[in-house]
């Protein structure tokens, strides 16, 4: 198994993930690294926690989990934000190895 990303920090029941949220764009998807956070653009507009709704459920796909598994720690109304992913560590760890190569 791949090593995680240096977005990704282990914690009990889990993990977090560092983002670099971009809304607004063409579609959502991760683009690349910024200052040791994945870089992620939201199709959503920041209206009504909409483009962060759209950033969990984009990293509870990513992360094979359900999306009520997936939450802001911090960073709510910010474009850094903190996200807390409940599940399997080292599985989760896997996936987002998967998607930092693809961005690589």
């Amino acid at each position: 198994m791949s090593a995680a990303p240096d977005w990704v920090t282990r914690r009990d029941g889990g993990v977090l993930v560092a983002v670099k949220a971009v809304p607004r764009s063409r579609r959502t998807g991760a683009v690349g690294v910024q200052d040791g956070a994945v870089r992620i653009q939201i199709a959503a507009a920041p209206h009504k926690g909409q483009s962060n709704a759209a950033l969990c459920a984009y990293l509870a796909a990513c992360a094979g989990v359900r999306t009520n598994a997936v939450r802001l720690r911090r960073g709510s109304s910010g474009a850094r934000k903190l996200v807390e992913i409940d599940g399997d560590a080292a599985v989760i760890e896997g996936r987002l190895a998967e998607l930092a190569q693809e961005i690589a």
